[in-house]
């Protein structure tokens, strides 16, 4: 049986409690203008959440990469393309259903089957397509895990910091970009060998305390960023350049929040409610959106219903609670249990 770490089971729970509080204010921050307070407030929390999704990958590598079991390719696709590509292709009929019904839009068979294909079905099943993209070459990376030494695995971090962090800056402030790409370089593949890199090569605490100063300094970077890049933009046209996963400030936070429960992992003791969640969280991401549009039209909920200091942490903990009780009932029913794997 394979290990099990404790502080990836806190990291993973806190990761997809944060990513709903990410859909709730992010509702706040694309509807309003710098101009607005509430803005300001919106962006103060966003700002400081967006490591969530990194971390989900860095889990994933860390315990896909890592693991000594032999497998074929067929074997580990065999087993982990079931538990993502069965619930994309059903969730993906569910939000098309809803696009058509509650949203009164309408696409004729070939249109839904382009959106399928090209992720335009909603916008946050754009997690499954990735995760599946990066289980097909999972097996091959593996291989690179096991035969890179520290050194080499630590110059192709480096090269994915480059090619994904830094390169993007020229484009967006420079008004040019540079004439060859590196694919292998893209930004979730990175955070994918990062997770693996940290369990094989933990960092020592002693640089901890300088990770937490950068942390702090990046998540200043992102409110004033964000400010700046959005001063004068009319409500609905947001930009979210320093919002983006694989920017430098981000990757600074994510590392110092992964480091951080490393370290921790001895004080960290098995919780079973947290242990449940975690087993849960596939199918929270999945489902919550529809609770949030549910608790909106039922019953008039959103993050503006109160004042915001109020609706934010109000709809975010609701949301969650009834997200995760429907993937806790629909885990106990056979065949029903495979879409929320």
């Amino acid at each position: 049986m394979a290990r099990r770490y404790d502080y990836m089971d806190w990291l993973r729970v806190l990761s997809i409690f944060v990513v709903v509080g990410i859909h709730v204010v992010s509702k706040i921050i694309n509807n309003a203008t710098t101009d607005e307070w509430i803005w300001h407030f919106a962006n103060a929390f966003d700002a400081g959440l967006r490591w969530c999704v990194p971390i989900f990958f860095m889990l994933s590598g860390a315990l896909l990469l890592t693991r000594g079991k032999e497998e074929s390719v067929w074997q580990f696709l065999q087993k982990r393309l079931a538990k993502v590509v069965i619930p994309l292709l059903f969730w993906s009929l569910v939000y098309t259903l809803y696009n058509i019904y509650i949203l009164d839009e309408s696409y004729s068979a070939y249109e839904i089957l382009v959106q399928f294909l090209t992720d335009d079905i909603y916008y946050h099943l754009w997690f499954l397509y990735t995760i599946t993209g990066l289980y097909l070459m999972a097996p091959f990376l593996k291989l690179l895990v096991m035969h890179m030494d520290k050194k080499t695995f630590q110059a192709f971090l480096l090269f994915w910091i480059f090619f994904s962090s830094f390169l993007p800056f020229l484009p967006k402030f420079f008004d040019f970009e540079l004439a060859f790409a590196a694919g292998l370089f893209e930004p979730y593949i990175g955070y994918f060998l990062l997770g693996a890199y940290l369990v094989l090569y933990p960092v020592p605490k002693k640089y901890l305390p300088t990770l937490g100063v950068l942390a702090a300094v990046s998540y200043g970077v992102t409110v004033w960023g964000t400010y700046y890049l959005n001063v004068g933009l009319p409500a609905g046209e947001f930009d979210e350049f320093f919002y983006e996963h694989y920017r430098p400030n981000n990757l600074l936070i994510t590392l110092f929040i992964f480091i951080g429960f490393q370290h921790m992992a001895k004080r960290i003791k098995p919780n079973a409610l947290i242990t449940r969640i975690s087993t849960a969280t596939f199918g929270i991401y999945i489902i919550h959106p529809l609770i949030q549009v549910f608790l909106n039209r039922s019953f008039g909920l959103n993050e503006t219903t109160f004042n915001p200091l109020i609706s934010v942490p109000l709809v975010w903990i609701l949301i969650f609670v009834i997200s995760f009780g429907i993937i806790l009932a629909m885990q106990k029913l056979p065949v029903v249990n495979r879409l929320v794997p």
